[in-house]
Formats: C-alpha cells, sequence, structure tokens
C-alpha cells in the first residue's frame, strides 16, 4: 500500500460556544491534551471526547441526496477528507497538523440533528465519524495534512 493512502486534509475546524448551538468555522485552534480544542462548549467535558471527527465524504453524499445540512450544523470539531475515518478502529493515532489524535471510538449520531431531518439519525448511522483524544496538543489549521500513522489500526 502507497504510504500517501494514508494522507488527508483537514477540511475545516468547528469551535461551538454554547452546547445545541450551531459550531463557527474558525481558521485555527489549539487542541489541548486532557480538555479538547479550547473554546469549544464539548471540551473536558467527558474523558476520550475531547474532539470529534466527522468525513468531509459523508457530508458530500448527504447534500447530493437532498439532506439540507452544512458542516456547522453536524456537532463535530474537525472535518475530514480523505481518510477512511469510518473504517479506523480505537487506538489509531492520527497526526493533525503538529498534533496527535488517538481514535477512542466511533460516534453516533446524536437526537440534536434530528433538528435538521428526522431521518438524519438513522441515514448516519456507522457514518458519524469518530471521537479521539488529543495525545499531543498544538495549534491545527483548515488546510492541514492529516496522517494515519504506520502501526495504527487501520482498514
Amino acid at each position: 500500500m502507497n504510504v500517501r493512502e494514508h494522507i488527508g486534509k483537514l477540511k475545516g475546524i468547528y469551535v461551538g460556544k454554547q452546547k445545541g448551538e450551531p459550531k463557527a468555522f474558525v481558521a485555527a485552534a489549539e487542541l489541548v491534551v486532557e480538555h479538547g480544542l479550547r473554546g469549544d462548549s464539548h471540551a473536558s467535558r467527558d474523558s476520550g471526547h475531547e474532539v470529534s471527527l466527522f468525513p468531509m465524504e459523508v457530508l458530500g453524499e448527504l447534500q447530493a441526496e437532498g439532506f439540507k445540512v452544512a458542516a456547522e450544523e453536524l456537532s463535530a470539531n474537525l472535518l475530514t477528507e480523505n481518510i477512511k475515518l469510518n473504517s479506523l478502529k480505537p487506538r489509531t493515532q492520527l497526526r493533525v497538523g503538529e498534533t496527535i489524535i488517538e481514535i477512542i471510538e466511533a460516534r453516533k449520531p446524536c437526537r440534536s440533528i434530528t433538528q435538521i431531518d428526522n431521518r438524519l439519525p438513522k441515514r448516519l448511522y456507522g457514518q458519524c465519524g469518530q471521537f479521539g483524544r488529543i495525545v499531543k496538543g498544538g495549534t491545527v489549521r483548515a488546510g492541514d495534512e492529516i496522517e494515519v500513522l504506520i502501526g495504527s489500526n487501520y482498514n
């Protein structure tokens, strides 16, 4: 397998000031070990769920299927591209810019997305991205490369 197949891109970073409200796009943000994304309402709330990741490809599929949904509404912090995000197993590590995130578990669709469309929870089951914990903190920027670290659990 070509090592470039393990390289993706950080397409967007989203921070929510209040739980339950859409997150706002930011060009850069700080990931803090044992906390999460600085300034996000979900940070430090749940151990291991410090940051949430969602695949751009799934968002594109939803929009192509006619769902009126934007990245800001998905409750995810990091929007990824060209990573088989939903196939990553727990303990897989991703280098995002200068940071390292360890996958903890798959995200499940939350009830708040029924406000967008009540069909979304069923449609997103098994395709809702991942939760991760910050192993190495630092700044991430939209456009940063995402590398699945060799030796990690990757399908």
